[in-house]
């Protein structure tokens, strides 16, 4: 089934629908937390980010779920627990959850192979909605009926991307994961390009620093043709889309490519964050092939990899350079939480808010699973302000 983006939305109401956006990325650094107001006219959507508000993680919470790997099942719902309160705490601090329609619990993933049939996201929507009087409707789990149906699960954010920032030819977040939707005959197509943050970050541990900032050490430090070569080739940058990673791809085929370069001795961290910077920047030239392409996500900050995308490979790869349009921090940052808290919304309005041309799956459908009643069958506490 084929989904112009025109259509999502074509009978849609025209007032405005207030909505909180979660998201806690694969970085596992913050809770971003989203106020944001969107409304449909004339089949158009428009979206505004109303305020953006991140909640450091202290190294407990990347402990607690690095654990779940080897936890039994009563570890894992003690751990779903105490994450869904936590998250609820964050959430009453910083704003009054009565006034949004509708909040977006994206969750936190932990296990994600769509290939074996699972994927699993930290986070209990029945515990939000609890914890907030039964009042506010809430949408959790957005990624299993997609697996379920055939999909990858991911990306999500396309079709906000589609029907949120229609002036840009492409749009790529680097996040954890480096991922990029566009448009091409018609058809929204994303996929997951590459690791991007991940590798950047523990790479700077070796350093004993969390991140490198503005991609400094990469910088100063000399691409690895025999290793950035071997990278390149790894066999999932030939699959086609729609195509997906989890954390467990690093560990199975990423890290290990890099442990045999190293087997003699390890690599100056300086040369292997060059390396790494130079086969990202690739990675995603190819995908984005000369489109001007909104880039978003912590990665954006680093200016180093942002500065590759613009310029030929140092390799002689001939990958297309493209314009990347970085716009402004609270956009960088909050975009995923922001796109989301759309989708979220498109739950609550019972329309389909994920496409097979997207994920793979074999039909379109409304992803996620609602706690509280739908945006059909009863007013919002925003409606009735």
């Amino acid at each position: 089934m084929e989904l112009k983006t025109t259509e999502l939305g074509a009978c849609g109401p025209n007032r405005p629908f207030r909505v909180l956006g979660t998201m806690s990325g694969t970085s596992m650094d913050a809770l971003d937390l989203v106020e944001a107001e969107f409304t449909c006219t004339d089949g158009r959507w428009k979206g505004s980010i109303e305020a953006l508000r991140e909640v450091p993680l202290d190294a407990t919470w990347p402990e607690r779920f690095g654990a779940l790997a080897r936890a039994g099942a009563a570890e894992w719902f003690e751990c779903e627990r105490d994450w869904s309160r936590w998250c609820a705490a964050q959430i009453a601090q910083c704003t009054d959850p009565q006034q949004f329609d509708v909040i977006a619990f994206s969750g936190q993933t932990i296990f994600h192979q769509p290939a074996n049939g699972y994927t699993a996201q930290l986070g209990s929507g029945a515990e939000l909605y609890a914890a907030f009087g039964a009042r506010v409707p809430v949408v959790s789990d957005l990624r299993s009926l997609d697996v379920a149906l055939g999909g990858q699960g991911a990306p999500l954010v396309p079709v906000a991307d589609a029907l949120l920032f229609r002036e840009y030819e492409a749009c790529l977040n680097l996040g954890g994961f480096s991922n990029i939707s566009l448009e091409r005959d018609g058809r929204r197509l994303a996929w997951d390009v590459g690791p991007c943050n991940l590798v950047l970050n523990a790479l700077a541990q070796r350093q004993g620093l969390p991140f490198d900032s503005s991609g400094q050490l990469a910088a100063s430090g000399d691409v690895l043709p025999e290793l950035f070569a071997d990278w390149m080739n790894l066999p999932y940058h030939n699959q086609m889309a729609p195509k997906s990673l989890g954390v467990e791809w690093l560990q199975q085929s990423f890290w290990p490519v890099l442990a045999q370069h190293e087997c003699h001795g390890a690599l100056v961290t300086e040369d292997l964050l060059a390396t790494a910077v130079a086969y990202i920047a690739a990675q995603v030239r190819s995908a984005a092939n000369g489109r001007k392409t909104l880039v978003t996500g912590g990665g954006a900050f680093n200016e180093e990899l942002v500065r590759h995308f613009g310029e030929a490979s140092p390799i002689g790869e001939g990958e297309v350079p493209f314009e990347a349009i970085v716009p402004d921090a609270t956009l960088v940052q909050g975009k995923e939480a922001f796109a989301f808290g759309f989708l979220g919304l498109l739950r609550w309005l019972e329309w389909d808010n994920v496409w097979p041309e997207v994920t793979g799956s074999s039909m379109a459908h409304m992803g996620g699973a609602l706690w509280g009643k739908n945006g059909l069958s009863s007013p919002s506490p925003n409606a009735m302000q």
